[in-house]
């Protein structure tokens, strides 16, 4: 937008994964127990653990919705009520946009955006941790070789600053989860990616992520200086409305399926899994442990910080035995926030400082901005320094780029 003196620098982009994501680099071995693909009915299926996966309705993302197409619904704006596939509109076939799988192509986008650079996440990946939960070898193999299909395509870092794709980190099974850090890394992976919510214990049942058994993969992030985003996705946090079922067996309500929403979700449990996750990290020490964390939140929306600020606090007050430092100075020191277009900026900057908010357009997602920039007529209170900051710098500092 012309009336912006800098190019902002976007922290959330995502690909369309290629149909081989996560088939291209698995060890055969592992093969059957991962992902496959199988004609279902006449549609084209991924099986995830022999299963079929409904995550994406449309795992080969053919034909594709227009970014933003959703602006509306997650403005509040749906005053017709129309269901989400009308307000979808026309598809195209995914051919027609080389922007979506191809990083020369996308990097001509951000061009022709006003883009300096982006930060580039998983689609279907940030939903196929859950679906493994009961194999984690399989689920490391499929996320490693997830991982190399991504370097391979997009690159971790191309040494131009302006796209940078995140490897997808599963802190299950630590020992492996360690060796797929170090490996990334010696890749040279700039940011890592992880989804918010408990993590997998194998059997069933779940872990914090403050637990003591994955001290050895904060401490390999922490040591490397490389930060980790904790980017929206399909963990055990889904199982809540398992316990609030208001249909008879059998006819839905007990599993996720992608745009398929419903009321009592959206309102009851929408951001427990973020706003459990950073409080488990903090109450459970990881951020005394490993003071030198740089964890950002992006595409969780940001309207539970006030309230999660409120009861640390509150739990500071009743029992500051619990902690080495102030729990809401440990937010504010080790967390960035991406709030979505939607959310009260005003309030947010007020709870956790004008340093830490950082904008995401979400591109190409529907629920997304189809002008990425577009995000600064959200922010019209800011001042200019402001708005420099939320639009390029912040991000830049989390990432650990020099100031431009």
């Amino acid at each position: 937008m012309s009336e912006l003196e800098f190019r902002p620098f976007d922290a959330d982009h995502h690909y369309y994964e290629a149909e081989d994501a996560f088939t291209r680099h698995i060890d055969p071995k592992m093969a059957k127990r991962c992902m496959q693909w199988a004609e279902i009915g006449g549609k084209r299926r991924l099986l995830v653990g022999g299963r079929v996966n409904k995550f994406i309705p449309n795992p080969t993302f053919d034909p594709i919705a227009a970014p933003g197409s959703l602006e509306d619904y997650f403005r509040g704006r749906n005053t017709k009520g129309l269901d989400l596939k009308t307000m979808f509109g026309d598809l195209d076939p995914i051919a027609q946009h080389p922007e979506y799988r191809d990083r020369t192509a996308r990097v001509a986008q951000l061009d022709r955006q006003g883009l300096d650079g982006a930060l580039l996440f998983p689609t279907l990946g940030v939903g196929m941790q859950e679906a493994l939960r009961r194999d984690l070898p399989a689920l490391q193999a499929a996320f490693r070789a997830f991982n190399c299909w991504l370097d391979e395509d997009w690159g971790f870092d191309r040494g131009d600053e302006r796209l940078f794709a995140a490897p997808m980190i599963s802190f299950a099974q630590p020992d492996l989860a360690e060796a797929e850090v170090d490996r990334v890394l010696g890749l040279g992976a700039r940011v890592l990616v992880t989804i918010p919510g408990p993590v997998p214990d194998g059997d069933g049942g779940y872990l914090s992520p403050g637990h003591p058994q994955f001290d050895g993969i904060w401490a390999r992030i922490a040591e490397a200086g490389v930060p980790l985003v904790i980017h929206a996705g399909l963990s055990g946090a889904s199982h809540y409305g398992k316990f609030w079922r208001a249909t008879p067996p059998g006819q839905g309500g007990g599993g996720f399926e992608g745009f398929r929403h419903a009321a009592f979700p959206l309102v009851a449990f929408a951001d427990r899994g973020i706003s459990e996750t950073l409080a488990a990290i903090i109450c459970h020490g990881v951020l005394e442990r490993f003071p030198t964390l740089r964890i950002a939140s992006i595409e969780n929306g940001a309207m539970w910080v006030p309230d999660l600020l409120r009861n640390l606090n509150d739990a500071h007050g009743k029992m500051p035995f619990a902690f080495a430092e102030h729990p809401v100075e440990q937010f504010r020191r080790n967390v960035w926030i991406s709030p979505y277009y939607e959310d009260d900026m005003v309030r947010l900057r007020d709870a956790v400082g004008i340093d830490r908010l950082m904008f995401g357009s979400d591109f190409p997602h529907t629920e997304g901005l189809a002008d990425p920039v577009a995000f600064v007529r959200d922010i019209p209170e800011f001042d200019a320094a402001e708005t420099r900051a939320v639009m390029r710098d912040n991000v830049r500092e989390f990432m650990g780029l020099a100031a431009a």
